[in-house]
């Protein structure tokens, strides 16, 4: 939807309109964990490409992973898309309580700490799901 960036470049896997692989992006993982076990499963049987060393690549530590997510309630990514870049992300949910966006904190690894964004980043997609939903519920 949109992508508002700092005032330093930095790569990035995404781009907006773009696509990002789910099983490596923060954003990917927090949409997946709260999917239908079918999302899931599809997700594994394309194949999970390694696109750095850190990238999670097996079937089991991705669902351990995102069993963990909802606990805490932001995912993490530590450079599993790009070397050197991190994102703590969370879902948007829509009015029926499915997963329908997710937004995400990204940056520098040294930067990104999950501890401290995460739960400002879950406060965020908390009111943007609130702010979906209404507006989905009042247009119908």
């Amino acid at each position: 939807m949109e992508k508002i960036t700092g005032h330093r470049p930095m790569p990035m896997l995404s781009q907006v309109g773009g696509m990002i692989p789910a099983h490596c992006s923060g954003l990917g993982r927090a949409i997946l964990a709260y999917s239908d076990p079918s999302t899931v499963d599809a997700v594994i049987a394309a194949g999970m490409e390694r696109r750095t060393p850190r990238t999670i690549t097996s079937p089991t530590a991705l669902r351990r992973e995102l069993a963990a997510i909802p606990d805490r309630g932001w995912a993490y990514d530590k450079e599993e898309g790009n070397v050197g870049v991190s994102c703590v992300a969370a879902p948007i949910f829509g009015a029926t309580g499915e997963p329908a966006a997710a937004l995400s904190v990204t940056g520098p690894s040294a930067a990104v700490r999950p501890e401290r964004i995460g739960p400002a980043v879950r406060m965020a997609a908390a009111a943007a799901s609130r702010a979906y939903s209404t507006r989905r519920w009042e247009s119908q």
